[in-house]
């Protein structure tokens, strides 16, 4: 018998907003999430922080300084991160659902902070030539973009920003300092609809704002509603038609697109609707904040400082919920302070009735938020113990008794039956008895000519997107099968999931399972059955049966001097990793080995196996120079690898010059050591050769006359990564590094 977990309720962040932020790290320093599951949906890895976000436009920042990477802190906190897009919440139900067609989770308490978007995306032309300005990251990517396009423009730029307020005219300023040196002559436009460049603010901060602007040159013009955009120019009513090179759509916030498929109340404008508690009217278990929603005892601008003054009082009113608590009320400001950049380090501060400007109030506000911001980034967070979904296991009270092992530590059949249910699986008529007759084990009948193939391969959980998790799992675990040319026929599962309540193992297992029934009927894999236990954490190991034309299997023996050694993905998934566990991998770079994780190796397998290459082997844990050796040893020879010709994943290089390593690469190296004699020329590093990848690509040799044509090949069914890494050589259990 073992201790049951006291995991009872599932809270679910929708949104990595500048609220969740907050919301995640005072729970956390609160120590209140004891018995409660956070999860962390966003569509993004990384969020700029909108107060900074002129400034790194003008140059003053760089875009890492202004980015709050989400994996990171929730490592960190202990919180499931999912990159995902949530398109609906059915509140009666409380499930969220995705985009991308993943089974919907299951929530007890639920919180929004997803912002706005831009207003008037619907108008003609908008979204094919415009660039809007929400969300933050998307106008870095545009313009940075931009810029790559036109490195070799000199000459005149015309930028137009349609709309004005705070956030048009902090735009035409940042642009300013951005393009002004390099576009000559630059002419910015501010395209207002209202009377009033700024009506938010005083007429002498007005004053202030339009003396700025005269002093840089930047026009203006009010009272004028677009009505259209072409490739060209942009048509105004009440005003001649303006022409562009760059256009940025400034034009306010609107409700994104979950809020109009969720059944609550929302405003005239589409807002969700909340009390003073900041919980959605209607529903007590939904909370709310930043710019997704209107206030209902007054109401708010859409301002990023109403999002971060909303963190504390959110994290506290969910806490008291959850702990069935009063709630406390959230009085917000009757005016806040407004600090505007100007583009230079220089800014205007603006209150009702008090106005200033220059350079200490640049600094004022450079402080203030590179303060707050350093509140989130990994290097200043507060060590904490290691978080895991299991939480501590003291005082769980008598209700939750103690977990049976053996047979008995099994997920529930009624909770099995029903996800299994769901499951759509890849039927094959030689599947005699599958895992629709419910009987004992499945029965196959082996096709003649064929012989059968058998691997199998697993792993504890490395992401606390359990889809994604089941997705990469069964992907890897093929991946030793297209590596012997063999084709995957059909699979077992045996799924691990942490103790915890009955609704919280369900939805673990109806992500997990989905995740692999969806990669398995991708790669025509029938699932035929498997085991259900219970740990300490998720883990996966799957059993898969392939089948195979005899005589006709890659192995890894068969390589000739001369041949090239040819690889078909990056390697870097290992480092990038341990740096995640670390909280020092940027999101960016775990986003794509985890998408580089879901590439199979069927079609690579496919291109080697019609041109008869015999000699391949897949690249997993014992790392890139593991695996080559075992194809050196079993075909009696050497080879000689230019390490600069290695396809790395972005980071991986940052990572392993920083001393982070997987806790597997030091075993690996230190057995090639052991077993084979390297000459490695000096100064040059070897970590990357020893790195353990997960769901790694093929390694192939390929004879001389052939190595162009394989190439060009790989890389245009899909592995544009491919490289030539080196040759194969006479020498035995040799390996020279260059």
């Amino acid at each position: 018998m073992g201790p049951a977990s006291n995991l009872k309720k599932e809270l679910v962040l929708i949104g990595g907003g500048h609220t969740h932020v907050q919301v995640i790290r005072a729970l956390t320093m609160q120590n209140a999430l004891s018995g409660i599951r956070v999860t962390l949906i966003s569509d993004e890895s990384s969020v700029c922080y909108s107060g900074m976000l002129p400034g790194c436009l003008a140059g003053l920042y760089r875009p890492d300084e202004i980015e709050m990477e989400l994996r990171p802190l929730c490592n960190w906190a202990g919180v499931r991160f999912i990159k995902a897009q949530a398109t609906r919440v059915d509140p009666v139900l409380q499930e969220v659902y995705f985009q991308d067609g993943r089974p919907p989770y299951t929530y007890d308490v639920l919180s929004i902070n997803i912002g706005s978007t831009a207003r008037g995306m619907e108008t003609p032309g908008v979204t094919k030539y415009a660039v809007p300005t929400r969300p933050l990251g998307l106008l870095l990517q545009r313009v940075h973009q931009f810029e790559t396009l036109n490195l070799s423009r000199g000459g005149p730029l015309r930028v137009v920003i349609a709309g004005g307020g705070a956030a048009g005219v902090e735009l035409a300023f940042a642009m300013h300092s951005r393009w002004s040196k390099r576009f000559h002559p630059l002419e910015i436009t501010i395209a207002e609809s209202k009377s009033s460049l700024v009506n938010e603010h005083s007429p002498r901060v007005e004053r202030i704002i339009l003396k700025y602007l005269e002093e840089k040159g930047i026009s203006h013009i009010s009272n004028c509603r677009v009505e259209s955009v072409d490739e060209t120019s942009i048509h105004l009513e009440n005003h001649d038609s303006l022409s562009y090179d760059f256009l940025l759509w400034a034009t306010g916030g609107a409700p994104p697109q979950l809020l109009k498929h969720t059944d609550v109340e929302t405003n005239e404008t589409g807002f969700i609707r909340v009390r003073s508690t900041l919980q959605v009217v209607g529903y007590e278990n939904i909370f709310a904040a930043g710019d997704c929603i209107d206030f209902v005892p007054r109401p708010l601008p859409k301002s990023g400082v109403y999002a971060v003054r909303e963190g504390p009082i959110l994290a506290r009113n969910i806490n008291a919920f959850l702990c069935n608590k009063p709630l406390k009320p959230y009085r917000p400001q009757a005016s806040t302070l407004a600090l505007l950049m100007t583009g230079q380090r220089n800014a205007i501060a603006s209150r009702p009735h008090i106005s200033f400007h220059g350079n200490w109030v640049w600094w004022l506000k450079n402080w203030i938020d590179q303060r707050w911001i350093k509140k989130f980034n990994p290097v200043y967070l507060p060590p904490m113990s290691v978080q895991t979904d299991v939480k501590s296991e003291e005082n769980i009270g008598e209700k939750a008794g103690m977990r049976c092992a053996g047979c008995g530590a099994k997920v529930g059949s009624t909770i099995l039956a029903n996800i299994l249910d769901e499951l759509i699986i890849y039927d094959r008529e030689d599947i005699l008895v599958g895992l629709s007759d419910g009987d004992d084990a499945a029965i196959i009948d082996i096709p003649a000519g064929k012989s059968l193939v058998q691997t199998v391969d697993g792993f504890r959980t490395f992401t606390g997107d359990l889809n994604l998790f089941g997705r990469i799992a069964l992907v890897h675990a093929t991946s030793d099968l297209y590596a012997m040319g063999a084709e995957p026929h059909s699979a077992l599962v045996n799924v691990t999931l942490p103790f915890a309540e009955k609704q919280i193992v369900a939805n673990d297992l109806r992500q997990l399972m989905n995740g692999i029934a969806k990669e398995a009927k991708r790669l025509g894999i029938t699932l035929l059955g498997g085991h259900t236990s219970e740990g300490a954490e998720a883990a996966v190991s799957l059993t898969i049966n392939g089948l195979i034309d005899k005589n006709k299997a890659f192995r890894k023996g068969g390589l000739n001097p001369g041949d090239g050694l040819i690889l078909t993905k990056p390697v870097g998934t290992g480092v990038i990793l341990a740096a995640d566990m670390h909280l020092k991998a940027k999101g960016v770079w775990v986003d794509q080995i985890l998408e580089g994780m879901l590439q199979s190796n069927a079609q690579a397998a496919q291109i080697l196996a019609q041109a008869d290459i015999p000699s391949v082997t897949d690249v997993t844990g014992f790392g890139l120079a593991g695996h080559l050796a075992e194809m050196l040893q079993a075909s009696n020879t050497g080879a000689k690898i230019e390490l600069g010709r290695i396809p790395r994943y972005p980071g991986s290089g940052y990572c392993l010059a920083e001393g982070i390593t997987s806790t597997l690469a030091p075993s690996n190296r230190e057995n090639l050591k052991i077993r084979w004699d390297l000459e490695i020329d000096a100064g040059i590093d070897t970590a990357i050769l020893f790195d353990p990848q997960t769901s790694g690509g093929l390694l192939a040799g390929v004879p001389p006359s052939r190595i162009d044509e394989m190439i060009l090949n790989l890389q245009e069914v899909g592995y544009p990564h491919t490289a030539l890494i080196g040759r194969v050589t006479e020498r035995k259990r040799h390996l020279k590094l260059s």
